[in-house]
């Protein structure tokens, strides 16, 4: 997106295929790929893409109006009256939709539907400059000179005014340009620091910049979340969705908030809104399971944990949460697996997740390699000085031990 704000459009467009290759079902990366496509004169990709995205979410009437734009601006005039019209089926107060509509009817020489379409894009918005200026020339057309001289005024007067705001998809890219990126940085930075207090100072200080700047309102949720501010988080979560409800990151913070407040019904909800939007957002999937999993709804916990496992095999979490699931529910060879895969990172949870691995190992009857992990976890928590985790430990080893076969 900062590729595309700065008119990189070349490295934009692999980003974002490399995003849709993690997110093919993802709305906001085939419309943001279509538009850098059409900004490099690639036509037929661009409206390949915008309707790509319209298959996954046809309600957003907004990228009905690019891909009427893009039609048209391939020389595409019916199917591009086709999508104007449908747009402003959907949402007639879009004066850009007006305006393409009447741009269109004027390339055909209906002047008497294009001055409609062009007047009710000014009626929609009065600093539409744009607007005013094909207003004027359609009155030119038809010999009211008159009229077209005093939109022709209207249009130098609004033409360095701010233009109307209609796509939050396109605002959000534009919100990344000028000073808020800066305390964005600095705040992202704080945050892997953990001062989440000094953090949040930054994050705030970029939506004073820019109001628009939605990564820092979906920061914001998480870092009033860690203090307990619910009512701070809620504010960003509100103008998060009223800036644009397609942020699937905005859904996912929230409903963490929710699970550690314990509003399990708002947070599951929460969740699998995350999931309407991005279906193979790994992190919104394992977060659900482990609600449903309290909730002791094992089978269905289950299944967003293989979800997530399938959209990122890499996901530690859904792979530890899986493992231990199917440790309860005696499936230890495939909980075994799914373990074994938690240790290809060496850190404070390594400790734990030998353990349950060891218990995995247990339950398949394999007492050697039960053993041999419980051991290592003990040497790994006594050496991030996890005390009652290697007292535990021991405690495991020595009944392990005792129940040993003779060698």
């Amino acid at each position: 997106m900062i590729f595309q704000c700065y008119g990189e459009y070349g490295l934009a467009e692999t980003c974002y295929r490399q995003a849709l290759a993690l997110a093919h079902l993802s709305f906001r990366w085939e419309y943001y790929l279509g538009n850098v496509e059409a900004w490099q004169g690639k036509y037929q990709d661009a409206v390949h893409h915008i309707r790509e995205a319209l298959e996954i979410e046809g309600s957003h009437a907004s990228a009905r109006v690019r891909l009427g734009q893009l039609l048209f601006e391939s020389g595409d005039a019916g199917p591009s009256e086709k999508a104007y019209r449908e747009s402003i089926e959907q949402n007639p107060r879009i004066a850009s939709a007006h305006l393409g509509l009447g741009r269109v009817l004027a390339a055909r020489g209906n002047w008497s539907g294009a001055i409609e379409s062009y007047r009710r894009a000014c009626e929609l918005s009065e600093n539409y400059a744009a607007a005013h200026y094909a207003l004027a020339m359609a009155y030119t057309k038809t010999g009211d000179a008159a009229r077209a001289s005093q939109h022709l005024e209207t249009y130098q007067r609004v033409k360095q005014l701010s233009q109307p705001s209609e796509d939050p998809l396109m605002d959000a890219v534009k919100s990344l340009y000028g000073g808020g990126l800066s305390h964005l940085s600095k705040g992202s930075s704080l945050v892997q620091q953990g001062k989440v207090r000094e953090a949040i100072i930054e994050f705030e200080s970029a939506l004073k910049v820019n109001p628009r700047l939605m990564l820092a309102h979906v920061n914001l949720i998480a870092m009033y979340g860690q203090l307990d501010r619910s009512d701070k988080a809620e504010e960003h979560f509100r103008e998060a969705v009223k800036l644009d409800p397609g942020w699937v990151e905005v859904y996912y913070n929230w409903g963490l908030f929710l699970f550690g407040k314990r509003r399990t019904a708002e947070a599951e909800a929460a969740f699998r809104k995350a999931l309407e939007i991005n279906p193979n957002y790994a992190d919104a999937h394992a977060e659900l399971g482990l609600l449903l999993d309290q909730a002791s709804q094992v089978a269905e916990s289950q299944r967003h944990y293989r979800l997530a496992v399938e959209s990122n095999p890499g996901h530690r979490q859904a792979q530890f949460l899986l493992g231990h699931s199917l440790v309860r529910t005696g499936r230890f060879d495939e909980a075994i697996s799914h373990l074994n895969e938690t240790l290809k990172v060496e850190d404070v949870k390594t400790p734990v997740c030998m353990q349950t691995l060891a218990a995995a190992y247990e339950g398949a009857g394999n007492r050697k390699k039960a053993l041999y992990y419980i051991r290592e976890a003990r040497q790994r928590a006594i050496s991030h000085q996890l005390d009652e985790l290697a007292e535990q430990l021991q405690r495991d080893l020595e009944r392990l031990a005792g129940n040993a076969m003779p060698r």
